[in-house]
């Protein structure tokens, strides 16, 4: 009986797969094998008779034109190879476990039937950073100030919205402890607006999240950690980088952030309940690629967690609200919609007894803790918290991370700013408390992190 290997790929269709720069071959112990059918998403070849182990090599490359003052780019988005011996007298074809890998490869599904192995290749996510690095304004300013101790990949989902996303991974991802990968996806605020990946983007609103704050006075504005003036309005704004690669990093915990990129106020699918389905695919990917490590099960997806900021909490208690009975737990640092959400909340807290929920607050201190008062009997702070519980936390000399960022305040200004909680809004996605007993504080993100089961 004949047999033939027949590869397909998701997404043909997708500026970021296309056909003419994908470049799929196969051998059979060594020897190339011919072409019998090819069209987009499809390449199939025939396996000479005798043959004892076919090798499928698969590399797929996106190219843009020039644009503004970047020019022409082409960049390999995703590569593959993949062993198979052949199996049942000649009429099908067996994955063989990569070496590196230990197992088959994760962006590889292989069904059989007597004299056609399919081998389909998951194109869900594929890798743009270079793309992006070149496309966003202050992507140099994230190169230059970067730390070592994790790892970003701009993901392009080549099917749905949202087109970019973001994944930021610690060292910890390399060898994960458990079957799965735990993911956090983080909801921000809402951003620019826009339709492709070779267009202008903008990282100033990434690197204001992932990179530490600079203490230097002389620091430029964008990174200092204390009140400046924005020169685009005048007007009094708190700027306090976030430092969640620094919390990812020293948390040690094998948790791989996901930051969907909304276009808009629009985060597509990444608040229905395909986001499971959607975070598993870019961890499958991450792992063919091997920038995470692979569990027993490979790359799949183990706990999901759900953050969000400000605005962000209202694809937050959404996404929460389409997934009950999956996530494991939600950060939300002084999140929208809390007060709305608060049933939503309550359901899914009570689904599990092994859910937590940590909170931060600056206009939602009194949501915050009226949820917490609904939560009787977790005192203990084990499965929630609030920081800081109430308005005495933004007291002068209760929090000396509080204080150092109202250093730069002249007296003039000091009791407007202290007392303003759109001050401490901003403070509550950057944070840090001293324990009790203590005089260093971490960031919230390393505390939740910490004390967290993903």
């Amino acid at each position: 009986m004949p047999l033939k290997l027949r590869v397909t790929w998701r997404n043909a269709g997708s500026p970021l797969l296309p056909d003419a720069l994908s470049e799929v071959q196969a051998t059979a112990d060594g020897a190339p094998l011919p072409l019998a059918r090819a069209g987009p998403g499809l390449r199939e070849f025939d396996v000479p008779a005798g043959a004892a182990r076919v090798a499928l090599t698969a590399r797929f490359s996106a190219a843009f034109g020039a644009f503004e003052d970047v020019p022409a780019l082409q960049e390999e988005v995703l590569s593959v190879e993949q062993a198979f011996d052949v199996a049942g007298g000649g009429t099908a074809l067996g994955p063989a476990p990569d070496p590196a890998l230990g197992q088959a490869h994760p962006l590889v599904d292989v069904t059989s039937t007597p004299g056609l192995t399919l081998a389909q290749i998951r194109t869900d996510f594929v890798d743009i950073t270079p793309f992006w690095m070149a496309y966003a304004q202050y992507s140099d300013e994230y190169r230059r100030e970067h730390r070592p101790g994790t790892e970003l990949v701009a993901l392009g989902a080549t099917a749905g919205e949202p087109k970019i996303w973001f994944a930021s991974i610690p060292e910890a991802c390399k060898a994960p402890p458990d079957a799965g990968v735990s993911a956090l996806v983080f909801y921000r605020p809402e951003g620019y607006a826009y339709t492709r990946v070779d267009q202008r983007h903008e990282m100033f609103g990434l690197n204001r999240y992932l990179l530490n704050p600079d203490p230097d006075p002389g620091a430029s504005y964008w990174a200092r950690d204390v009140f400046e003036r924005d020169p685009r309005d005048q007007s009094r704004w708190v700027y306090l980088r976030c430092g969640f690669e620094e919390a990812l990093a020293a948390s040690g915990r094998a948790v791989v952030l996901l930051h969907p990129w909304p276009s808009g106020t629009s985060f597509g699918a990444a608040t229905t309940a395909g986001l499971p389905g959607l975070v598993e695919a870019a961890l499958r990917f991450l792992g063919g690629a091997r920038r995470i490590g692979l569990g027993p099960g490979g790359a799949r997806l183990g706990k999901l967690g759900l953050a969000g900021f400000s605005a962000g909490g209202l694809p937050l208690w959404q996404a929460l609200a389409a997934n009950l009975g999956r996530v494991s737990e939600v950060f939300a640092f002084d999140a929208r919609g809390i007060a709305k959400s608060e049933a939503t909340i309550l359901r899914w807290y009570s689904g599990d007894a092994s859910r937590r929920l940590r909170m931060t607050g600056g206009h939602q201190l009194d949501a915050n803790a009226a949820i917490q008062r609904r939560l009787a009997g977790n005192a203990d702070g084990a499965r929630v918290s609030c920081l800081p519980p109430d308005k005495r936390g933004y007291l002068p000399g209760v929090n000396p991370r509080w204080d150092h960022v109202c250093s730069s305040l002249d007296d003039g200004e000091k009791d407007a700013y202290l007392n303003a909680d759109w001050v401490w809004h901003q403070f509550a996605m950057f944070g840090g408390v001293p324990e009790a007993g203590g005089t260093s504080a971490v960031t919230f993100l390393q505390r939740f992190l910490e004390a967290s089961g993903l």
